[in-house]
C-alpha cells in the first residue's frame, strides 16, 4: 500500500503551566474565544471579580489588565469587545507581561480588535520570547521558519524552537520533528533525531507525535530500524485517542495483515471512524470493502462483518465521550 504520510504538524498537546500548546497564529479560522483560550495559561490567579479587576487595572495591575482582555476576548461576564480586548491585553503587554505579549501577537495575527499586521505580531512574539515565554518562543520560531512578519531564517527558527522545546513545548517538540523528517535547505534530513524529537512530543502530550512515531517504525530508514511491532504500538496508542491518520494506518495495517493478522472486521472499524473524522481516503477504503467503490467489483467483507464493526466503531466512539 502507499504511505500516508503523517499530518502531525497539526496536533497539539496536553497543556500545563508555562507548557502552553496550540498556537493560535496558525488558526486563523477560529473565533476570538476558542483562540485566546488555546493559547493562555493561567498565570492569573482567579482571584479577580469584573468589578476587582476593573478597578486594579485602571490603577496599572498588569494581571488585572490580562484578566480583562481574557474576558472581554471571550464575552465571559461582560459583552464580547475585542476593541477592549486588544487595549487591556496591550497595556499588560507593554508592561512586560510575557504571556500576554505572546497573546497581544496572537490579536495582531488575526486582526482582531487590532488591523491585522504580521510584522507587529511577530515583534509581539519575539518579545514574549526573550521574556522566556514558552508559546511565545515557539510562535516567533514558526514566524522566522516561514518568513511571516520577519524574514525567513531556518538557523533563528530553530534556536527559537529548542528553546521551546527545552520548556517542554509539545508544539516546538513536534515542529523540530517535522523539520528533521523533512529535512529542509541547510539542514539535512535526519531521521533517527527527528525519532528523538517526536518522542519527547509524545511524551507532552501530542498525539499526532504517536502517529508519526508509528510511520517512521513501519517504514523505517537511516538511524531506524523497521521494526513494525513498535509501529503497531503507536498507531493503536494514537488511533485510541482519535487520531484518524492513524485509524486510517491502523485499518491499512488489518487490511493487509503487515504487522498484524489480516482483520477485515477491524480494518473496517478504523477506516469508518477516521472516515467520520472527516478523512477522505478512509472513506475511499471502506467503499474499497463494502463494494460501492466506482473500482470495486464486489464487496470484500459480509454484511454481518459490516455491522460487527460498525457495532465496534460505536462502542469506542461512546468510550471516547465517557
Amino acid at each position: 500500500m502507499e504511505p500516508v504520510i503523517p499530518t502531525s504538524w497539526r496536533r497539539g498537546g496536553k497543556a500545563s503551566g508555562a507548557n502552553r500548546q496550540i498556537p493560535a497564529f496558525w488558526r486563523p479560522w477560529l473565533p476570538l474565544a476558542a483562540i485566546l483560550s488555546l493559547t493562555h495559561h493561567v498565570a492569573v490567579a482567579e482571584q479577580y471579580t469584573i468589578a476587582t479587576a476593573s478597578a486594579a487595572a485602571v490603577k496599572g495591575d498588569a494581571q488585572a489588565q490580562y484578566y480583562l482582555a481574557k474576558h472581554y476576548a471571550r464575552g465571559d461576564g461582560v459583552p464580547l469587545d475585542t476593541a477592549q480586548a486588544a487595549k487591556w491585553m496591550r497595556q499588560a503587554a507593554e508592561q512586560g507581561l510575557a504571556f500576554a505579549q505572546n497573546d497581544l501577537g496572537v490579536l495582531y495575527a488575526h486582526g482582531r480588535g487590532v488591523n491585522q499586521n504580521f510584522a507587529l505580531a511577530a515583534q509581539w512574539y519575539r518579545r514574549a520570547a526573550e521574556n522566556g515565554d514558552a508559546l511565545g518562543q515557539y510562535s516567533f520560531g514558526q514566524c522566522c521558519l516561514q518568513g511571516r512578519g520577519v524574514p525567513q531564517d531556518l538557523p533563528a527558527a530553530t534556536n527559537w524552537l529548542q528553546k521551546a522545546a527545552a520548556q517542554h513545548q509539545a508544539d516546538a517538540l513536534l515542529a523540530l520533528g517535522n523539520l528533521y523528517f523533512t529535512g529542509q535547505p541547510g539542514l539535512a534530513k535526519d531521521l533517527d533525531a527527528a525519532r528523538r524529537w517526536f518522542e519527547q512530543a509524545a511524551d507532552a502530550g501530542c498525539v499526532g507525535a504517536l502517529n508519526t512515531l508509528g510511520f517512521i517504525y513501519q517504514y523505517g530508514g537511516p538511524g531506524v530500524p523497521k521494526d513494525m511491532a513498535r509501529a503497531v504500538q503507536y498507531y493503536r496508542q494514537a488511533a485510541g485517542l482519535g487520531d484518524d491518520q492513524a485509524q486510517l494506518n491502523l485499518g491499512c495495517l488489518y487490511r493487509d495483515g503487515a504487522g498484524v493478522p489480516r482483520d477485515l472486521v477491524l480494518a473496517y472499524q478504523w477506516f469508518y471512524l477516521a472516515s467520520q473524522a472527516g478523512n477522505g481516503v478512509a472513506k475511499h477504503y471502506l467503499q474499497e470493502l463494502n463494494g460501492t467503490g466506482p473500482l470495486a467489483t464486489s464487496p470484500l467483507i459480509t454484511t454481518n462483518e459490516m455491522s460487527e464493526a460498525l457495532r465496534r466503531a460505536e462502542a469506542f466512539s461512546q468510550r471516547r465521550k465517557q
